[in-house]
C-alpha cells in the first residue's frame, strides 16, 4: 500500500494471445513490491502496480490471462490521470490524495479493450502481448 496524489481521470509472458477486441476481466493479482519487497517502479521511477487478470463471460478465452502494469505519475504530468481513471474503473478511491491498496483490486471487474502488441524481449527475439488498449467500468456486467 502506498499514497498518490491523484490526478483527474482521463476517458479514453505466460498469457495467451487474444484476438483484438472488447473484453471482460477480472483482477487475479495485483503486486506493488518487489521479492525483497521494495516499492514496484516504472523504467522512469514512478511506483506501479503489476495486475494479473483473467477473460471472464468469454467462453472461447474465460482464464486466459491479461497482465497489466498501472504507473502512478505525478499529477501534473502527461497521462496522469490514466491510473485515476484506471481505479474509478475498478471501484477504487480515485480523487486527490488516495491510498493505493493493490489487494483491493483482488476481484474487481472492468471491460477492456485489447489489441496484440509486438515488442522485443531482452534476449533480441520479438514476441507479441496482449496490450489494454483502454478500460471502461464494469456496470451492468451479468454476474
Amino acid at each position: 500500500m502506498f499514497n498518490h496524489d491523484a490526478a483527474a481521470p482521463t476517458t479514453g509472458g505466460g498469457s495467451t494471445l487474444l484476438p483484438a477486441g472488447n473484453y471482460d476481466l477480472v483482477i487475479t493479482k495485483a503486486e506493488d513490491k518487489d521479492k525483497d519487497g521494495n516499492q514496484l517502479k516504472s523504467s522512469k521511477g514512478h511506483p506501479m502496480v503489476k495486475a494479473t487478470c483473467e477473460v471472464i463471460n468469454n467462453p472461447d478465452f474465460n482464464g486466459s490471462k491479461v497482465f497489466h502494469n498501472v504507473t502512478f505519475l505525478p499529477k501534473d504530468a502527461k497521462g496522469a490521470g490514466m491510473s485515476s481513471h484506471f481505479l474509478k474503473c475498478i471501484n477504487q478511491p480515485y480523487q486527490g490524495d488516495v491510498s493505493v491498496d493493490p489487494e483491493a483490486w483482488i476481484g474487481e471487474k472492468f471491460k477492456s479493450k485489447i489489441q496484440p502488441r509486438e515488442y522485443e524481449k531482452k534476449d533480441g527475439t520479438k514476441a507479441k502481448t496482449n496490450d489494454i488498449k483502454e478500460v471502461m467500468a464494469s456496470d451492468g456486467l451479468p454476474f
